[in-house]
């Protein structure tokens, strides 16, 4: 494919071109003048000698000379002669004039380099330069707030290259203040402006992706429309809170929009419907190493909602489709309809006039921690047993939440993060997400219970691993050989084969067909697409089995082999025999459904491309 990168480097240089000629082209055409006029009138000067004779005046290359170390200050003296009155007149005429018009023109170089728009010019220049320099797969990062952060850190722990977009200099100075493995690319410009996402690798063949998260939704909107309009093929992640302009970025098709209220309202109702269910995809979309943290079933029955905003008007609707009953507090809101109690909830007044005695749970949804955490204090108070959600706005006041103890804590940046990395890093988790209905409560509770198990206190790895040569080149050779490699191979440990790694297989995609939860006889085949999950020793130890041919000869037979290239070469026709792997079977029988999936209407890509 086509790239222009190249030409977009070359129009950000020359913007920096054009910015030192517009401010520098009188200063430039000053010294010009100055020079030839003192030059030529230097040389249409006749001298004399030391007995007062006429001479030749100087040559114009001579006059030049004497010219240039004189208007520098340099003065070395009169050559090639002494010079006479009119000669001394006229020098002593271009020393005052040249060094005039050095001081003036220095003066704007120097206006020039404290301009913002030129400062800006350069800085897009040098972002272009070393966007077009990048040769592996990254994302595009607009908006650097806490969502933003999370997913840069979430890429970086994937070892995976971004390149980040933000108006306002001080998040990019945090950024550029936060550890990564690879300094950061990043640039303060607006994102919105097409011409600044293709400098920043939007038209590259590596970009695998755009990431909308800056604070403005029609901002993220025009983010959207840009990349589908510039380039089709990168799919776009949107962050987007109105639901008229979610509807709005739909229309562009395909792309990928949150609404982080709207999908914990949704998460809410799974966990008083089928709490199993929403244990496991927590479990399952979560950031993998962070503590593993038990939920409680929100109970049934009155429900306080404390803010009718967007999230509040998300969260209640929801609620009330779950059958609950819903008394919402607000002053904000309290003219537009729809609120019970009119104040902020942060007194005791408040919450009894919403019945606080005999509710189950109450949801503070503010936009305000402090006025959040005011809230949840007085209603515990109230009521020792009353269920709590909390709205966490800032990443910063982590410590405050956790000493408060609530119930469930909503932070709306954590959320769309958990989303944007699962869908980047493992397209086929959303595939097994939209699949979990089709278990019931104890299925997922079953699920969950061994993927705990995993990484005990952690929540596990979850990642792809497509069985092509570049990534499982042993076990690609294997295949062309005709040999047979199962799951339970795979879950075998590549120094005691008698063992299994904390390892789940929890799908196979193999074309049109899907395998949930296969066993560990199914055998596994070329240009299948597993989903896994288990420990980071786990994800280590698979990928060395997978690519190590001696190795994996072991986990087969049980035999180590020392043979090298030639040998495999040999022997390429002729599968190792395979010895029965020793060991326990599964304890709990897994659950296997296969269906055809052509119709899928959900968008997953591959972030390695």
């Amino acid at each position: 494919m086509p790239t222009r990168t190249a030409p977009t480097r070359q129009a950000a240089m020359s913007d920096v071109f054009y910015l030192v000629l517009r401010r520098m082209r009188f200063p430039l055409l000053l010294v010009i003048g100055v020079y030839a006029l003192c030059t030529v009138g230097l040389a249409l000067i006749p001298g004399t000698d030391a007995y007062g004779n006429p001479t030749p005046p100087l040559t114009f290359f001579e006059a030049f000379y004497v010219v240039s170390y004189t208007s520098t200050t340099i003065g070395f003296g009169e050559v090639p002669r002494p010079y006479n009155a009119a000669q001394r007149m006229w020098m002593t005429m271009t020393i005052y004039v040249s060094v005039a018009a050095w001081t003036y023109s220095l003066f704007n170089v120097i206006a020039l380099l404290q301009d913002r728009g030129f400062q800006n010019a350069v800085r897009i220049s040098r972002f272009a330069r070393r966007v077009g320099q990048l040769r592996e797969p990254f994302y595009i990062v607009c908006g650097i707030g806490e969502t933003g952060r999370l997913v840069c850190h979430g890429l970086d722990h994937l070892g995976l290259r971004f390149i980040a977009i933000e108006r306002n200099p001080d998040r990019l100075q945090e950024l550029r203040l936060d550890e990564f493995s690879v300094d950061p690319t990043a640039v303060e410009a607006d994102a919105s402006q097409p011409q600044l996402l293709e400098q920043a690798g939007l038209l590259n063949p590596f970009c695998r992706g755009v990431v909308a998260l800056t604070d403005d939704d029609r901002t993220n909107q025009a983010i959207a429309v840009s990349v589908r309009l510039l380039s089709p093929r990168v799919p776009v992640l949107a962050r987007i809170r109105d639901a008229d302009t979610e509807t709005h970025v739909g229309v562009f098709g395909g792309d990928i929009v949150i609404n982080p209220f709207e999908r914990f309202a949704e998460y809410l109702t799974s966990a008083i419907a089928t709490p199993q269910r929403y244990r496991l995809r927590e479990l399952l979309t979560s950031l993998p190493g962070e503590p593993l943290v038990p939920i409680n079933r929100p109970p049934k029955g009155h429900w306080i909602m404390c803010g009718y905003g967007r999230f509040g008007h998300e969260v209640t609707e929801s609620l009330r489709s779950a059958g609950m009953d819903v008394s919402v507090v607000d002053s904000a809101h309290y003219p537009e309809g729809g609120v019970d109690v009119k104040g902020t909830g942060t007194t005791s007044e408040d919450l009894r006039a919403a019945g606080i005695d005999r509710a189950v749970g109450l949801v503070a949804g503010n936009a305000s921690d402090t006025k959040n955490l005011a809230i949840a204090v007085t209603a515990r108070a109230l009521n020792h047993d009353l269920y709590i959600i909390n709205r966490q706005n800032l990443l910063n006041n982590a410590a405050l939440f956790d000493a408060f103890h609530q119930d469930l804590l909503m932070v709306p940046s954590r959320v769309v993060a958990q989303e944007f990395l699962a869908r980047i890093t493992t397209p086929l988790l959303q595939r097994f997400l939209k699949l979990l209905p089709q278990h019931n409560e104890a299925e997922c509770a079953a699920i969950w219970d061994e993927l705990a198990n995993l990484d005990p206190g952690r929540h596990p790895e979850i990642w792809d691993l497509p069985i092509i040569p570049q990534r499982t080149p042993a076990l690609a050779e294997l295949a062309q050989a005709g040999g047979r490699f199962t799951v339970g191979h795979l879950r075998a440990d590549p120094f005691d084969r008698s063992r299994r790694l904390a390892l789940k297989v929890l799908m196979v995609r193999r074309g049109n067909k899907t395998i949930q939860l296969p066993k560990d006889d199914v055998p596994l085949r070329a240009d299948d697409r597993l989903l896994l999950a288990g420990s980071p020793r786990a994800k280590r130890q698979v990928e060395l089995t997978l690519k190590n041919a001696n190795i994996l000869n072991y986990v087969l037979t049980g035999q180590e082999s020392q043979g090298g290239s030639l040998w495999r070469w040999l022997t390429r026709n002729h599968p190792p025999r395979i010895v029965p792997l020793p060991g326990p079977e599964e304890v709990r029988p897994p659950l296997e459904h296969e269906e055809d999936l052509e119709d899928d209407s959900f968008n997953t890509f591959d972030y390695r491309g």
